[in-house]
């Protein structure tokens, strides 16, 4: 499973995951649209789908139990940010696109193929929408991104 990208006057993309923060970019106070997860279920069609998350509402098992995602637990005692760009660095940045929205995400955004920074409802750090390469309003918005390739080889053509 992957994506290619061939993105006018850049170098080509080859896309085996997504890396995803769960609380403010895919979920809104814990919760998880329908829209959402059924883009989620498209998108795992495609390309291996991680859910980073410390879990800040106890609810990330609940919620993802029936999703094809993995769910990946932020390390204990390492800062957030330092354990999401590990994580993105044992799976090859290159191969990866990274989406997020706090100060949390901005490493891993920075670091991935493509970085996508979410303003949302829960709004974004100024460190992750200057890290990204592109800013969407939504969590549909950036899984569109992605469903929809031409619509991030627009945003992302130099």
């Amino acid at each position: 499973m992957s994506l290619n990208l061939a993105i006018p006057g850049r170098k080509k993309l080859d896309i085996s995951g997504v890396l995803c923060d769960m609380n403010g970019t895919l979920t809104c106070d814990g919760i998880l649209s329908a829209e959402v997860a059924k883009a989620l279920k498209k998108l795992a069609e495609i390309v291996k789908i991680y859910v980073m998350t410390a879990d800040t509402f106890g609810t990330a098992a609940d919620t993802f139990a029936l999703l094809p995602v993995e769910l990946v637990t932020m390390e204990a005692g390492v800062p957030a940010a330092a354990a999401k760009l590990n994580f993105l660095k044992k799976l090859g940045p290159p191969k990866h696109i990274a989406i997020g929205n706090g100060y949390n995400d901005h490493l891993m955004l920075k670091e991935a193929a493509v970085g996508i920074c979410i303003i949302g409802r829960e709004g974004a750090h100024n460190l992750s929408l200057t890290a990204a390469d592109l800013v969407v309003n939504s969590p549909l918005d950036a899984l569109d991104l992605i469903l929809r390739p031409k619509r991030l080889m627009a945003g992302m053509r130099n």
